[in-house]
C-alpha cells in the first residue's frame, strides 16, 4: 500500500487489500512457522463469524487477554471486521486491575488465555456487565462464575468473507493507558489512529518489505501499531516472540533476517552488559525503534546498529520524529507537521522559546488520527483537551532547528523497563493489606535506564509488617513489572497544604530518593531494618 488516504485506514480492509497481493507471503513469523497473508486473512473471517454467531455486533467490545501469538492477531482483525472494538489487556492482571479494566470499558464477552481464566472466579460477582467468557486452551470452564465457551468454536464457521460496513473514524480499540493522577484510563482509538501511527513509523524507518522484530507484548500499542500494523501496511513480516530474552535475541533477529526491532529503553543496556561475542556486528538488524534513548553511541560502536526515536503515545500516534537517516542523537524528531501541530507550553498553555523547557501538547491537522477521548471519563477528557490542545503531562524542550527532545514526565507515572506503572494502581493493592495505613510509590534510578519503584509505606498502629512480607503479597496480586524493589517504613507521608502526598519530597530523599532505611529486595540483607 503505497498510497496513503485517510478513508483507506480501516483495518479490515487493509488486511483484505494485503492478502490480495501477497496472498502466498508469510506475515507472522514464529519460531516454530510462518502464517501467510491469506492465512491470517481466512483465520480473521472465520474468527469473526464465530463471534457474530456469539452475539458480537457492530460497536460491542470484546477483551482480549492473550499472550504473544498468532491469536490475538486473528482476533483484532476479526473484532475489527465487525466493527466491533477490542480491549487488549494486560497479561500481568489481576484482582482489582483486571476488575477495573473489564468494568470500566464495558467489554461484554472477554477471550483469555487458559492460565489466566483462573483469575475470574475471584472477581466474578463484581463483573455485572461481563456475559461470556472464551477461553483458548482452558479446562473447568464451569468453574469460571461466568458463562463459558472454549476458543475453539470460534474456528467452526465456513470460510467466506464477513462484509460490515466500518469506517476510519470508528473505533477500532479501547487502549489502557497507565493511570496517573486516577485509576488507569481506556483511551479511544479510532481506526485511522491506529494505522496513521503504523504508516507513519514506515516512513521515519524505512520499513517496506522488510521484516520487523516483535519481542514486546501485543497487548501493548507500540507492538500492535508500530510493529503488527506497519509490517501489514508495508507488505513486510512481524516475527513475534513470547518475550525479551538477552541470550536469544541476535539469535532471533538472524534466524528471522529482522531490519527492525520493536524495543523499550532498558533492552540496550542489557544487551550491552552481555559478554562481548565475534558476532556482534554479524546480523542483519539496521534499526532499534524505541520511544527514548540516551545510548545511540554504544549501539553503533558494538552492534553497528542505531537507535530512532520518536515522540509516540497511545493517544496521539507518533507526533514528533524524523525522516529516515536524518534522525539527531537523543532527540525524539521535528513535528510532524502534516498530522499535528505541536508547541511547548508553560503552566498556562503559554508557548515558551526555544531551549525553554515546558509541557509538549499537540493538535491535529487531520480528523480521527488522535483519540476522541477516555472511555467514560469525560473529567480526564476535558482536563487533558484543555484550551484546545492535547497535554502530554511530558516535559520537553526544543532547540532552534525544530527537534524536541524529551526530558520527564509531569504525570504521576512510573517506567519501569518498557512499562508505564499507575502509581494509583500500586498503592491502591497495597493499602488493601491489612497491616497498610497508607502508602506512596515513586520512580527511582535503576541501573537499566528506566526507573525501579520504591514505596514509602505507613503501617497501621500496633502492627508489625517486614518488607518481605509486604513484597510477597504484590506479587500474588501484580504483574512482575509493579512489584516494589524498595520499601521504607515511615511514621508519616509528606503532604502539601490541601494535603495531597508531597512526593516531589520522598523523591528528594537522599540519593534520588533511596535513603539509608530504604530496603533492597536485590541485596541479601535488605540494606535495612528487616521491618516495623
Amino acid at each position: 500500500m503505497r498510497k496513503e488516504t485517510l478513508e483507506s485506514f480501516v483495518l479490515g480492509d487493509v488486511l483484505r487489500t494485503q492478502a490480495r497481493i501477497h496472498r502466498a507471503e508469510p506475515f507472522l513469523k514464529f519460531r516454530d512457522g510462518e502464517v501467510t497473508y491469506g492465512e491470517v486473512d481466512s483465520t480473521a473471517d472465520r474468527m469473526a463469524r464465530g463471534l457474530a454467531a456469539l452475539g458480537v455486533g457492530r460497536g460491542d467490545h470484546v477483551g482480549l487477554m492473550l499472550p504473544n501469538g498468532a491469536d490475538i492477531v486473528h482476533l483484532v482483525f476479526a473484532i475489527a471486521r465487525l466493527g466491533a472494538v477490542a480491549v487488549p489487556i494486560n497479561t500481568g492482571y489481576k484482582g482489582e486491575l483486571l476488575r477495573h479494566v473489564l468494568t470500566s470499558s464495558d467489554a461484554r464477552w472477554l477471550v483469555v488465555d487458559g492460565p489466566y481464566a483462573e483469575r475470574i472466579p475471584p472477581i466474578a460477582d463484581r463483573l455485572p456487565g461481563l456475559g461470556l467468557v472464551i477461553v483458548r486452551d482452558g479446562d473447568g470452564l464451569d468453574a469460571l462464575g461466568k458463562p463459558a465457551r472454549p476458543m475453539g468454536d470460534l474456528l467452526g464457521r465456513e470460510n467466506g468473507e464477513v462484509s460490515v460496513d466500518v469506517g476510519f473514524a470508528d473505533l477500532q480499540a479501547i487502549m489502557y493507558t497507565s493511570g496517573t493522577t486516577g485509576p488507569s484510563k481506556g483511551a479511544m482509538v479510532p481506526h485511522a489512529l491506529a494505522l496513521t501511527c503504523a504508516w507513519d513509523s514506515l516512513d521515519f524507518l524505512d520499513r517496506w518489505g522488510k521484516t520487523i522484530y516483535c519481542p514486546l507484548p501485543l497487548f501493548h500499542a507500540a507492538a500492535l501499531w508500530d510493529g503488527m500494523m506497519s509490517a501489514l501496511l508495508g507488505g513486510g513480516s512481524i516475527a513475534i516472540v513470547e518475550r525479551f530474552s538477552a541470550s536469544r535475541f541476535w539469535d532471533d533477529v538472524r534466524r528471522f533476517d529482522a531490519r527492525v526491532t520493536m524495543s523499550v529503553f532498558s533492552m540496550i543496556p542489557i544487551l550491552l552488559n552481555q559478554p562481548p561475542s565475534a558476532r556482534d556486528k554479524d546480523h542483519p538488524l539496521e534499526t532499534f525503534y524505541m520511544g527514548k534513548s540516551n545510548l545511540d553511541e554504544p549501539l553503533r560502536e558494538r552492534f553497528g546498529v542505531r537507535s530512532v526515536e520518536t515522540y509516540t503515545s497511545t493517544e496521539a500516534g507518533i507526533a514528533t520524529g524524523s525522516p529516515y537517516g536524518e534522525w539527531r542523537e537523543g532527540s525524539c524528531g521535528q513535528a510532524h507537521d502534516e498530522r499535528f501541530e505541536v508547541a511547548v507550553v508553560d503552566e498556562h498553555d503559554r508557548e515558551v522559546g526555544s531551549g525553554e523547557p515546558g509541557e509538549l501538547v499537540l493538535r491535529p491537522r487531520q480528523p480521527f488520527v488522535i483519540t476522541t477521548g477516555y472511555y467514560g471519563d469525560w473529567e480526564a477528557t476535558t482536563r487533558c483537551f484543555r484550551n484546545m490542545w492535547f497535554h502530554t503531562g511530558d516535559r520537553v524542550w526544543r532547540d532552534d532547528d525544530g527537534y524536541f527532545y524529551f526530558l520527564d514526565r509531569m504525570k504521576d507515572a512510573i517506567r519501569r523497563r518498557g512499562e508505564n506503572i499507575s502509581a494509583f494502581d500500586l498503592e491502591c493493592e497495597i493499602n488493601l493489606h491489612p497491616a497498610v495505613l497508607e502508602s506512596a510509590a515513586i520512580g527511582v534510578p535503576s541501573e537499566l535506564e528506566d526507573e525501579d519503584i520504591k514505596v514509602s509505606v505507613v503501617v497501621q498502629p500496633d502492627t508489625a509488617l517486614a518488607p518481605e512480607e509486604l513484597v510477597a503479597y504484590c506479587e500474588e496480586r501484580l504483574p512482575r513489572s509493579m512489584v516494589p524493589r524498595y520499601v521504607e517504613f515511615v511514621d508519616a507521608l509528606p503532604r502539601t497544604p490541601t494535603d495531597k502526598v508531597a512526593k516531589y519530597r520522598l523523591r528528594a530523599q537522599g540519593e534520588g530518593g533511596l535513603t539509608p532505611a530504604t530496603w533492597d529486595r536485590e541485596r541479601p540483607d535488605g540494606g535495612a531494618e528487616a521491618g516495623r
